[in-house]
């Protein structure tokens, strides 16, 4: 009939099920199974994947003898000496794979640059001596290592790492080690931190900041190293720092504590504002300066630094003190930065702990280099693992 118009009905379109997420087993195993691409030969895969499931699974130190006892067979504990001591891979190709794997997720909020120094009770371990802690504060007999964690808001954890050694345990580290460079397991010197982050960007992202609380006896080596070149980074500093003003609202040319180049800036209250920090009211300042001592190369390189401040108390000295070479809009978000530096030192000293991260106590520094890549292929392994590991670790919102 010309005029029975009878609506139509929408055919229904059938939708396959979304995909479910991967869960934290199917995670490890994916992790493991990366990890393990960067060995040749199955025999050192097989020694490889019992190392980290010892360090896992054994409990107290997490010596060779342990972990061999906890999950190998008898000779599995020369077998894994020499895997970690003598035969031939690259921990590079392995430190990449843990890179390129955490950042599946997404890319890092930033790279964190955590000193560290790992207490022994002997000398005859590689790199140990007697040396003021990261802070300042103590004198400890030890390695003084620094490592680089990827930090983001899902996971922390570390991916590469450096043993510094002085004088003639320089040329013991390349006697046992061979080699040079992080990567090679040769000897690291104090001011190791730039080759450790380029090695870091050119395995993943290259324009995330890296972060350091540079406080304590080597601050100014940390520093400088930080920012040698043009990438984002920002560090935690004392009031004590020696700065150089870089604007005309802060001391011109004279060297001041960042306490006091902050302080004179304070008077105009420009970049002042309210934000909330852990459920706290802040307040913010800025002042362009510049290193002391670095005054040539800044102005040759462009690297004019900001020194950003912030109060909890506006009556007081500020709480926290930065120094970063990111633009006013980056800077606005270092205020909620710190939780990264408290997320990467908590992750240190308890998951780190409990991996064994600190336990290694052989004289080569080759096989320290290799410990660390694979406690650290351990420690994402329990971070994947854990849920709500993000909260735990003081990283949720």
């Amino acid at each position: 009939m010309a005029g029975d118009r009878t609506p139509l009905t929408p055919a229904r379109v059938s939708r396959l099920p979304a995909p479910p997420l991967p869960g934290p087993e199917e995670r490890v195993t994916e992790l493991c199974t990366a990890l393990l691409s960067g060995f040749q030969r199955y025999e050192q895969r097989i020694r490889a994947r019992q190392y980290m499931d010892g360090l896992l699974h054994a409990q107290g130190r997490k010596s060779i003898a342990n972990i061999a006892t906890t999950v190998g067979v008898p000779g599995d504990e020369q077998r894994l000496r020499h895997f970690v001591s003598r035969s031939h891979w690259a921990v590079g190709t392995v430190r990449r794979a843990l890179a390129a794997f955490l950042e599946e997720d997404g890319p890092p909020s930033a790279w964190v640059a955590l000193p560290v120094s790992i207490p022994k009770a002997g000398e005859h371990t590689v790199g140990v001596s007697r040396h003021l802690s990261p802070d300042g504060k103590h004198v400890v007999n030890g390695q003084r290592a620094l490592g680089v964690w990827y930090a983001s808001e899902r996971v922390v954890a570390p991916v590469s790492w450096g043993l510094e050694l002085s004088g003639d345990r320089q040329q013991a580290g390349r006697d046992t080690g061979g080699g040079s460079g992080p990567e090679k397991g040769g000897p690291v010197t104090p001011d190791c931190l730039h080759d450790l982050l380029d090695d870091v960007r050119q395995w993943g992202s290259t324009r995330r900041p890296v972060l350091m609380d540079a406080r304590g006896r080597d601050e100014p080596r940390r520093l400088a190293a930080l920012f040698a070149g043009r990438a984002p980074a920002a560090a935690r500093i004392s009031g004590w720092t020696p700065l150089v003003g870089g604007d005309r609202t802060a001391p011109g040319g004279r060297v001041v504590a960042a306490r006091d180049a902050l302080g004179t800036t304070l008077r105009v209250r420009r970049g002042v504002r309210a934000e909330p920090l852990g459920g706290r009211p802040v307040a913010t300042a800025t002042a362009a300066v510049r290193l002391a001592g670095a005054e040539d190369r800044s102005r040759r390189e462009g690297g004019r630094l900001t020194l950003l401040g912030v109060w909890r108390e506006p009556r007081r000295a500020p709480g926290e003190l930065w120094l970063t070479n990111m633009d006013e809009a980056a800077t606005d978000s270092l205020t909620s930065s710190a939780r990264l530096l408290h997320a990467v030192g908590d992750g240190w000293r308890t998951r780190g702990a409990a991996v064994g991260l600190g336990d290694y106590e052989g004289r080569s520094l080759h096989g320290w280099h290799r410990h660390m890549t694979l406690a650290s292929g351990a420690y994402a392994m329990s971070a994947l693992s854990s849920p709500g590991q993000a909260k735990a670790s003081g990283l949720s919102a």
